[in-house]
């Protein structure tokens, strides 16, 4: 019997992570029935702390605004355009708008089970207001009939430490009304343990469940095929150290450098999604500070550099989700501060892909069939 089921997640358009995890989750799901996608019909607040820093919705807008002093309002538009195509043609609004209660959008509709994730749907900031609280319970399954199961799968919280009390308190209200509890971090798991007592489950992001060969259907031709370039993505911003590292490596081996999310690149700035995906598969080498850039990047067997983000420190550090990471693949040694990292053995890396998939899959079947008994 088919099994119906709604993705709570959150809807950012530009974000590239995103929308590919919205779209590889859909994937998975659909293996079990008809799958929809809700979006909370609030927007939510983002940490002031972290805005600074890094979130791609502030850069963007800060880029339009520059963009239309110099010039780039034309290749900006272009940018938005192609993601909202993706949006539009891979993971639609299909399920309505979450709030409380449920179904007060046209739309919403009720399903068997409702998905919580992936992505950091569970990042509520050092300093959450009341309005950022309420959108944090609606990704904790707030809104859900009490006629559905609800489940997370690679739920992000994105911090080190959650220390304020009413966000604690969110935790511990709407979490044990989870059938089951799958996050993206080792550090979630001690998290959820001390906040409510409840046990959760690391599981591969949802990029990385889906093999190279699969991301490759929704490319569209974006790269020319006699392109040679080194690719950087960065949510932060490399120091003058880091761009001469970059520089020296096309250099050396005969390389551009295409430069997403970097107006300097206007041909490569304009990438939707399904372009991002198809520049990681084609580059020659990859020199980033993203999460979604490293799961790509070894999905198709890049050598690759993580830079440390400047600035994300302390409670707001990001580092959590990195360093779950390299430890499920035994790449702690690739996050550096300048340089190059040592070359990946991209055998061991499948090896290990291979088995965490297949664990995460084995706890994805057991929670989806076990909802429906």
């Amino acid at each position: 019997m088919a099994i119906t089921s709604t993705i709570i997640t959150i809807n950012d358009p530009e974000n590239y992570g995103n929308r590919l995890q919205n779209y590889a989750l859909k994937t998975l799901l659909e293996e079990y029935g008809p799958v929809s996608t809700a979006y909370c019909s609030g927007y939510k607040p983002i940490p002031a702390e972290v805005a600074r820093v890094y979130h791609p919705a502030v850069a963007f807008t800060k880029r339009l605004l520059g963009g239309m002093k110099t010039g780039s309002y034309g290749i900006m538009r272009k940018h938005h355009s192609r993601c909202v195509e993706f949006t539009r043609n891979h993971v639609p609004a299909d399920g309505g708008f979450v709030d409380v209660p449920f179904g007060t959008h046209p739309k919403s509709k009720t399903s068997d089970i409702y998905v919580l994730g992936s992505d950091q749907v569970w990042n509520c900031g050092t300093r959450p207001t009341d309005s950022t609280l309420k959108c944090l319970s609606l990704y904790l399954g707030d809104a859900v009939p009490s006629s559905s199961q609800v489940f997370s799968y690679a739920a992000s919280i994105g911090l080190s430490e959650i220390g304020d009390g009413k966000a604690r308190a969110t935790f511990a209200r709407c979490l044990p009304r989870l059938k089951a509890i799958s996050v993206r971090e080792y550090r979630a798991v001690e998290l959820v343990k001390e906040m409510t007592g409840l046990d959760a489950t690391v599981v591969l992001d949802p990029t990385l469940m889906l093999p190279a060969d699969r991301w490759m259907e929704i490319t569209e031709g974006f790269v020319s095929p006699e392109d040679r370039y080194v690719l950087t993505y960065f949510l932060g911003y490399p120091t003058d150290e880091q761009e001469r590292d970059i520089q020296a490596y096309a250099k050396a081996h005969g390389c551009c450098v295409r430069r997403m999310l970097d107006l300097r690149d206007k041909e490569t700035f304009v990438a939707g999604p399904q372009d991002f995906v198809e520049l990681f598969s084609k580059a020659e080498y990859v020199f980033t500070d993203s999460y979604h850039a490293c799961c790509f990047s070894m999905l198709f067997h890049k050598q690759f550099t993580v830079f440390n983000r400047a600035g994300m420190t302390g409670k707001s550090s990001m580092n959590s989700r990195m360093e779950t990471l390299f430890r499920l693949f035994d790449l702690e040694s690739i996050m550096m501060d300048s340089g190059l990292a040592p070359d990946i053995d991209y055998e061991k890396v499948d090896r290990l892909l291979a088995r965490h998939r297949e664990d995460s899959r084995a706890w994805l079947d057991e929670t989806m069939k076990g909802s429906t008994k």
